[in-house]
């Protein structure tokens, strides 16, 4: 439960702004994630996701000329990979700001560490596994890379496939594994999956329902925070903390999370951000995490009173 304790790194976007705008370049890579996915789903196909600043890294467009865009690698790849380029040059902002902001915030979402920076994705958008490409590979080089990432590959496709196709054991269990192999920080895009666990085993057989429930009740309120609504955000922690398969220590956790994320964001309700804080301070005053709740409540107790400037520090809760 650590997790629903620490504040959200970032922030990410939701599914609904994935599509960026133009479908397909003169090279013939697409240049629109949502028509990618949907081209990949109906040819059975993966996807190859190519982040860029061809204007701005001076590596991305000298990859697309020696490389990418030539005639060998269109020919060796887009038989298995639907090929997407998000290019996130600056010049952008000047010519179409709203744009720009979508293709950052896809950056965003997929955690692309800098420019060129490469992934390979389901057809459902799911990260399977980055693709590390210098800036002056070549044909083979590439083929030795994804030669090496094939285990991994195949690995992620099975575990899709006996999502779909399994029995229920097998399917909650692929569910597992696959969200296991997931890095945390692209996790937002297998909550479909999270979901479907949950509706496979609505009676918490396993015992495993409730990493998926937090993760879920983390994607909602990353929503509510993208749409600048802190206090549904928190709201959704409320919920959790209602949710019968929740034990006490994991409720007072949850109320936690909720009255440190309103103050995190910078909200002046502290009279709301008090009320969680001493809910989750009430349901256990002797718990391993009781001090250091208190010392939340007791400080934000001095704000109201007019005798603090600061929203607390992230109190160490999970110590």
């Amino acid at each position: 439960m650590k997790k629903i304790i620490s504040l959200f790194a970032g922030i990410c976007l939701a599914f609904s702004l994935l599509s960026c705008g133009g479908k397909i370049d003169s090279s013939g890579w697409l240049t629109n994630l949502g028509d990618a996915k949907k081209a990949a789903s109906k040819e059975n196909k993966r996807i190859f996701l190519f982040f860029s600043m061809d204007e701005d890294d001076n590596k991305s467009a000298k990859l697309k000329e020696n490389l990418f865009n030539t005639e060998d690698f269109l020919k060796a790849y887009t038989e298995k990979y639907v090929l997407v380029n998000i290019d996130c040059s600056n010049s952008l902002y000047d010519t179409n700001q709203e744009e720009a902001k979508k293709r950052l915030r896809i950056f965003d979402i997929y955690s692309a560490k800098g420019t060129p920076y490469f992934l390979v994705l389901s057809s459902e958008g799911y990260v399977i596994t980055p693709i590390a490409l210098a800036e002056d590979a070549n044909l083979d080089e590439v083929r030795r890379t994804f030669n090496e990432a094939d285990e991994t590959i195949s690995q992620f496709e099975e575990l899709l496939a006996q999502i779909k196709t399994g029995t229920k054991e097998e399917k909650l269990a692929a569910i597992n594994k696959l969200v296991e192999l997931t890095d945390p920080s692209v996790a937002y895009h297998v909550t479909p999956l999270n979901k479907l666990y949950l509706s496979l085993d609505k009676n918490n057989e396993s015992g495993d329902c409730l990493k998926h429930l937090i993760a879920i009740t983390y994607a909602k309120a990353e929503d509510h925070f993208l749409n600048d609504e802190p206090e549904k955000g928190s709201e959704e922690f409320v919920k959790l903390s209602k949710n019968k398969i929740l034990t006490d220590d994991d409720r007072q956790l949850a109320l936690y999370t909720a009255g440190y994320l309103l103050a995190s964001s910078g909200s002046d309700d502290l009279q709301k951000i008090l009320s969680y804080f001493q809910q989750s301070y009430d349901i256990n005053p002797e718990s391993d995490a009781a001090q250091n709740i208190k010392m939340s409540l007791n400080y934000v107790q001095t704000l109201i009173d007019g005798e603090g400037d600061d929203v607390p520090n992230e109190q160490a809760a999970a110590e």
